[in-house]
């Protein structure tokens, strides 16, 4: 690479810092930075005489220039006239003969490498910034650089430098006489539409024939538009945006392309001439070995307004006729927030996405699994999604582009938020494409009128009201043992995100952390206003003074002044715990509105298969065959003032995160079976375990009588097996089996246990016709994200005998809509402001429905009326006291909660 150009002020300042008055007799002629260990540096003495090893020492210039690191290598000695001496990482590729050090730089985020006498620089490889304003610029990540020139510098020149290809380390060891920069090749010259083409890949690389890279050069002209001055991991390299200053008018073809080259002493707006080779880089057009000629001009560019027009064959033919330009999403555009700002899994750092005129929904919320329309929406979320990056990655709790995000506006809460379904109006960067993503790079900075919200927040569920409201909240590891309370079940690190106390916890690491998600989700439950409500992901530690139910209820009522609102929680006589695992379900009510008649808990399948070896990607796993889900508390009260019965069953299903027996499927590669992991139709790990605990559950209903809710976290988007199981079976293809798990069992296992479905498992046929109320009454309702994918997985179903009781139901979108960010865990986001408001209380929407039942007439000539309540008291330290164990009876009647440590 070839750059032309003048010293900018900022290069002649860092010269005068770094150049002192030192002379170099001893320089760095090449330098590797490839994959794995191949990390390699050259020096030379191009003198008449030895020079003195012993006054030099290779420092590193680490991450912006964060972290100054003196590498260890062992300069001693001399090295003659003409010599020359390889410093190789252990390990590398490099066969000659070398001193071994530990070469730690990567050449991502700014390293340089500078080679010292005493204390002065006098060679450097890299860009350091010689102030906060200025970027570090990446030219050493993936490739080998070899000096054209003899002259040690202290500021890094393009110039003097030859790109040579990465892991490229045949000329190390040999010092030949100094050469000219390579003259500027012959070019065809040639527009940037031109060459972009109104394809799907550039006319000048034979794509179709596996050649991705031209033979011949290209000269091109165009302003700069947006420079990546560091490297980002599964992002842009470093390099630069240009495009052209006019365009073709030719709305087919793209104006901008994507130079691969450090961008030094570039700006934006400057006019340039690049002559390069032409790359298709995994469907990324890009401009390769450039020579690069700055001209005494700048031109201020403005971004064009993304745009379909009706020739394109779907949305990614859009972004494509746009890859590489200054664009700017506004409002016609229809650029819509379907993952708002949060961590990427995928490419390992915080970013957001967009999808054009919709929010993408998970393929199986609408469709049955594995169907057409299931895969045609799979498509269509793909074909419709941009991936919002950042130049680099974003610090801990920032959104890079929109500083005010999250800004307290003094009342204890933000009106700087993005939620997803936010129509983005103003947000201004260039379009990259990179890991199977198109990658929109924001360049302006965002305010809180950038993101039109089209869901706002709301502060209380909107819901029409009946006399009886019940509702289903997953309260994301709710634990308190670490901070005082019971422990549950299971030891300290089984499962466990945090190792600090005698058992598992999920939840808070922190008192911090534990009263900001205690207050939140207390604040979020007085809000919800419910009569009845199922919790789940709440710690099994019992029902005890120290529990975590009895935290969080005592927590609930302390914001309630009216006693008749505050909540009592559910027990059962000789049950210590709901299930064995760390987290369970409970269920809390007000006393003042409904009775408790009767707790059943029905314990939910479990599994014993084979255990079965399989792989999952290129790791091997094997798969034990036992597994486990959380028992359901069902308890069935009577309405007050009402001769009705209501039972209510709160679950919480296997998780999609597990591996059950049924996930292992066969294959056959290289002619030899292969047992892989395997989810083709998206359904998750698990599905058919969840199909017998639908199966089992509804079995098990309808041997109770009255009404009936089925509550919870279901772990199934809306249209999967165990939804149909339990809901209908309408519209299901006739040829689509539901399946549930072999080898389950209730109560225990192959041997103390109930058999529920053999070696074989069971073809389920039957549906148990409950009704999906909230989908049933908003059928665009969602209340879970997943990436970057809407669904439900957290449902209230009704008994045919609910029908005409029901008056409304609706998802609380105040969680699954919010930032990650805003969480009660400081995990990832550094010095961000904490609000303990209702948003992102959970990672589950609260679910509510209303229900209608006629009041039961009242004799007047009895003085006194059978339905009128016995209301126990509400949870309290000072109540409940050292009363020792009741019986429930005795329970209800006087309102005292036993207590129990439970070790």
């Amino acid at each position: 690479m070839k750059t032309v150009n003048k010293l900018t002020a900022i290069s002649i300042a860092v010269a005068g810092v770094l150049s002192c008055a030192a002379n170099a007799d001893v320089m760095i002629t090449e330098i590797a930075e490839g994959a794995g260990s191949n990390k390699v540096i050259e020096l030379y003495n191009p003198g008449e005489t030895a020079a003195d090893l012993s006054q030099y020492k290779i420092v590193q210039y680490n991450n912006q220039n964060k972290n100054l690191m003196v590498i260890d290598v062992p300069l001693e000695g001399t090295l003659p006239a003409k010599g020359v001496l390889v410093i190789a990482k252990a390990n590398s590729d490099f066969t000659g003969e070398a001193t071994t050090a530990n070469l730690q730089f990567n050449g991502k985020d700014g390293d340089a490498v500078a080679l010292q006498k005493g204390d002065d620089v006098v060679d450097l490889v890299g860009t350091i910034r010689g102030d906060s304003e200025t970027p570090a610029v990446d030219v050493l990540a993936d490739r080998t650089l070899e000096r054209l020139d003899r002259i040690a510098s202290p500021i890094f020149f393009d110039a003097s430098w030859k790109t040579l290809s990465k892991d490229d380390l045949s000329g190390f060891g040999v010092v030949g006489e100094p050469s000219e920069p390579e003259p500027t090749p012959d070019a065809i010259q040639i527009t940037i539409p031109d060459l972009q083409g109104e394809g799907w890949s550039s006319e000048y690389v034979d794509v179709a024939n596996n050649v991705y890279e031209s033979e011949d050069f290209y000269e091109v002209e165009g302003v700069v538009t947006a420079i990546q001055s560091q490297g980002l991991s599964k992002g842009l390299s470093s390099g630069f945006f240009i495009q052209d200053e006019n365009g073709d008018d030719n709305p087919k073809t793209s104006d901008g392309i994507f130079v691969n080259a450090a961008a030094t002493n570039l700006e934006i707006g400057d006019v340039v001439t690049v002559t390069a080779k032409v790359l298709e880089d995994y469907g990324f057009t890009t401009l390769v070995e450039p020579t690069i000629v700055k001209a005494d001009r700048t031109v201020t560019m403005a971004a064009t307004p993304l745009r379909t027009i009706e020739s394109d064959e779907n949305f990614d033919a859009s972004l494509e006729r746009h890859e590489g330009m200054f664009v700017k999403f506004d409002a016609e555009a229809k650029m819509n927030v379907t993952r708002t700002f949060g961590f990427d899994f995928s490419v390992y750092r915080n970013n957001m996405v967009l999808s054009h005129d919709q929010i993408n929904l998970q393929p199986n919320q609408n469709n049955f699994p594995g169907t057409q329309g299931a895969d045609d929406q799979a498509a269509c979320n793909q074909e419709k999604r941009v991936v919002v990056e950042s130049f680099f990655k974003a610090g801990n709790g920032q959104v890079p582009y929109y500083s005010d995000f999250a800004k307290d506006n003094g009342t204890g809460t933000t009106e700087n938020y993005i939620r997803i379904g936010d129509t983005v109006n103003g947000l201004e960067g260039v379009m990259a494409y990179g890991y199977n993503e198109f990658r929109f790079y924001v360049t302006n900075t965002a305010t809180d009128e950038t993101f039109v919200h089209n869901s706002p927040r709301t502060e209380t569920p909107v819901i029409e009201d009946g006399n009886i409201k019940v509702a289903t909240f997953n309260v994301l590891n709710y634990f308190n043992s670490p901070f005082g309370g019971d422990c549950n079940p299971l030891p300290a690190g089984s499962r466990d995100s945090v190792k600090d106390g005698e058992c598992s916890n999920r939840g808070a690491r922190s008192v911090e952390e534990f009263e900001q998600q205690s207050t939140k989700i207390a604040n979020a439950i007085v809000a919800l206003d419910a009569d009845i409500i199922g919790l789940m992901e709440i710690e099994n530690n019992g029902f005890g003074e120290e529990s975590a139910v009895f935290d969080l209820v005592t927590k609930v009522n302390d914001l309630i002044s009216n006693e008749e609102d505050q909540y009592t929680l559910i027990t059962k006589e000789g049950v210590e715990r709901v299930g064995s695992d760390a987290i369970t379900n409970q269920v809390i009510y007000r006393a003042s509105k409904v009775t408790l008649d009767d707790v059943k808990i029905i314990e939910m399948p479990q599994q014993h298969a084979p255990s079965i070896a399989y792989v999952d990607g290129t790791r091997s796993k094997t798969e034990d065959g036992n597994n486990y889900q959380r028992d359901a508390i069902t308890p069935t009260f009577t309405v007050n003032g009402v001769d009705e019965k209501l039972t209510v069953s709160v679950n919480h299903f296997k998780s999609k995160g597990s591996t059950c027996y049924e996930d292992i499927k066969t294959i056959t590669e290289d002619g030899e079976p292969k047992n892989i992991l395997d989810n083709t139709d998206r359904q998750g790990n698990c599905e058919n375990f969840r199909v017998s605990a639908a199966y089992h559950l509804g079995t098990e209903l309808a041997k109770i009588e009255g009404h009936k809710l089925i509550l919870g976290d279901l772990n199934s988007y809306a249209s999967e097996d165990p939804i149909v199981v339990l809901t209908s079976r309408e519209g299901l293809p006739t040829d689509y089996e539901i399946k549930a798990a072999r080898d389950t069992y209730i109560s225990g296992d192959a041997t103390t246990g109930t058999p529920l479905h053999g070696a074989e498992g069971a073809v389920i046929t039957e549906s148990f016709g409950y009704a999906n109320v909230i989908k049933d009454l908003h059928p665009g309702s969602v209340g879970y994200s997943y990436n970057d994918e809407m669904g439900t997985l957290d449902y209230i179903l009704t008994s045919a005998s609910l029908k005409d009781h029901v008056v409304d139901a609706t998802e609380w979108n105040i969680n699954s809509f919010e930032s990650t960010l805003l969480e009660y865990s400081k995990k990832n986001t550094g010095d961000l402001v904490k609000f303990n408001d209702i948003y992102r209380s959970s990672d589950h929407d609260p679910a509510i429905v209303s229900l209608s039942f006629e009041a039961t007439p009242v004799d007047p000539t009895d003085p006194t009326d059978p339905t009128d309540p016995v209301e126990p008291e509400k949870p309290s330290k000072k109540s409940s006291g050292s009363t020792g164990i009741f019986s429930m009876l005795a329970l209800l009647s006087l309102g005292l909660l036993r207590r129990k440590r439970f070790l």
